[in-house]
């Protein structure tokens, strides 16, 4: 029989008063559309129950400082949850999100702020303008829904993003149907690890390929 996690009563509180914030931001998503973006999602929270834990006995955790990059933060649920697991580590854990539109940010700044203790740098930018390469963490839940525009960020992540860094989200299928030759020869380099219900890719040392 397996063991029923209680989530952190914290992070409940978190979740619900996101979600309310959500369905008040979430009314006119026609920005989004034009963009070729989807509005904030979450991922599944249930996925992420004890995954830092999970990483840290599969030798996956990149070194200290483990720096965690939300890709499209909005209101950083997923990002508290990674923020209340990292107090069971001696590691330093430090946090960053980063998200362009406005509004989410100043939803977060005016509710939800107070949850972090100034331990998440929101970062307002364009996801395709930022880079990759100071994060060794890097979470990605479909920014784009526009399969060209995804796999340009698919690529610029991994080719910024440092050896040694790890990354979820990478969608395998599409970047196979839909990548050009350089994202699927830069992804074929990447170490795929299962992890319970998630994919976690992992950038090995340069000049190391390893094959899916």
């Amino acid at each position: 029989m397996s063991e029923l996690i209680e989530p952190n009563p914290l992070l409940i509180e978190y979740y619900i008063k996101a979600q309310q914030l959500t369905a008040e931001l979430c009314l006119d998503v026609s920005d989004h559309k034009s963009l070729g973006e989807w509005h904030y999602i979450e991922s599944n929270i249930e996925y992420n129950i004890l995954l830092l834990q999970r990483l840290s006995e599969l030798g996956l955790l990149p070194l200290s400082p483990i720096k965690i990059c939300d890709c499209g933060v909005g209101l950083a649920t997923i990002m508290y949850d990674f923020y209340l697991q990292s107090k069971e580590f001696n590691y330093k854990f430090e946090f960053f999100g980063v998200e362009r539109y406005q509004p989410y940010i100043d939803a977060f700044e005016g509710e939800l702020r107070t949850y972090w203790n100034n331990d998440l740098q929101m970062i307002s930018d364009d996801l395709m303008d930022h880079n990759y390469s100071r994060y060794n963490f890097i979470w990605i839940f479909t920014p784009y829904s526009q399969s060209d525009k995804l796999m340009k960020f698919f690529e610029k992540v991994i080719l910024e993003m440092p050896p040694g860094g790890i990354v979820f989200g990478l969608d395998h299928y599409r970047i196979m149907t839909y990548g050009g030759d350089e994202l699927k020869k830069e992804f074929m380099k990447l170490e795929a690890h299962k992890v319970d219900e998630l994919w976690c890719f992992k950038k090995v040392q340069r000049g190391s390929v390893y094959n899916h």
